[in-house]
């Protein structure tokens, strides 16, 4: 299964021509020793294989692939060039990550983003004793230095791990319950960081903290409980409306009263400086839109309400405020 001209995943139209190739290694054979190969190539930077975005049912994570591949002199040259590093792709692979590893210890390294990297890099490409290697930077590197993103990243890449969603790697007990163990230590992690997000202003944390919550419902206990209450009570605007959505999703805060006082946000919104807290707090509440309206509808229902309600004046003096903060619906 070599790539080239002639055979394996290579362009049938000869050199130069393009050619998709749609894979499903999990269920064949065949296509996981494609993606394994196609993997490689890439690390060991040979021009031949270019993944393509691919999403799973409901935005989750796909578990089959998608790649452009093409045969050029370049692939040939590189593939050359891969040769001086180890006997076999596999060897080769192995040799480049290893030392881009030593390069970052080097460094005074590895981040919390290169040990993720490193981690993922080694999985897709079969690479089972540097994965367990890279596991273990996990565990002493990303619980401390990791910003919440980057915890939550870990936590999706382990899942990956464990359910045996990455082709590269088969099944081991021992990975699987090392990566568990990992899992619990990230998830503690992320939960004391929420106190940090206090003066969040950005979004994306809004979407971390309602990320993170679906994963610490079972393992934040108490500490997160406590977090949240802070965060609904003296966060920024934004981050109130976060928190304050993600406490009804957990069940500490009634659908209702939260409505209730959503739609108090909108009465209250009569200066510029409250209908700019306004956008932001809507911002940070319809960050959780979607899992409201499945599992607790009444917490939206009276800032419709309220909304529909309000006089020609009023609404289009909010109409602004309104707007910025329904543009987080937006795709």
């Amino acid at each position: 299964d070599g790539p080239g001209p002639a055979g394996g995943p290579g362009p049938a139209g000869g050199p130069g021509a393009a050619r998709e190739l749609r894979l499903d290694p999990l269920r064949s054979d065949l296509d996981r020793r494609r993606e394994l190969l196609l993997h490689r190539l890439a690390v060991c930077g040979v021009p031949y294989g270019q993944a393509r975005e691919v999403v799973g049912a409901g935005g989750a994570t796909a578990l089959t692939s998608r790649w452009e591949v093409r045969w050029t002199p370049a692939t040939a040259a590189m593939l050359t060039v891969a040769g001086v590093r180890g006997v076999t792709l596999e060897q080769a692979v192995e040799g480049v990550l290893r030392e881009r590893r030593r390069a970052e210890r080097d460094e005074g390294g590895p981040t919390a983003a290169q040990v993720l990297e490193g981690l993922e890099r080694a999985a897709e490409c079969g690479l089972p004793g540097l994965a367990d290697d890279r596991l273990d930077d996990v565990a002493e590197i990303v619980p401390h230095a990791g910003t919440l993103p980057e915890l939550l990243a870990a936590l999706a890449l382990l899942d990956r791990l464990r359910a045996g969603h990455i082709p590269g790697l088969g099944a081991d007990p021992e990975r699987t319950a090392e990566a568990a163990a990992v899992a619990e230590l990230l998830t503690a992690a992320a939960v004391r960081q929420v106190d940090g997000l206090t003066g969040a202003e950005d979004p994306a944390d809004a979407h971390a903290l309602l990320e993170l919550a679906h994963r610490a419902d079972l393992l934040g206990g108490i500490r997160l409980t406590d977090a949240l209450a802070r965060l609904a009570a003296d966060g920024s605007p934004l981050m109130r409306g976060a928190a304050g959505a993600v406490r009804v999703l957990l069940g500490h805060e009634d659908a209702r009263e939260f409505g209730d006082r959503v739609a108090s946000w909108v009465d209250g919104a009569t200066d510029s400086g409250s209908r700019a807290a306004l956008t932001a707090r809507l911002a940070g509440l319809l960050t959780a839109a979607g899992p409201l309206l499945e599992a607790a509808p009444p917490a939206l229902e009276p800032l419709l309400n309220r909304v529909s309600a309000l006089p020609d004046r009023a609404f289009l003096d909010r109409l602004p405020a309104l707007r910025g903060g329904f543009d987080t619906l937006s795709p």
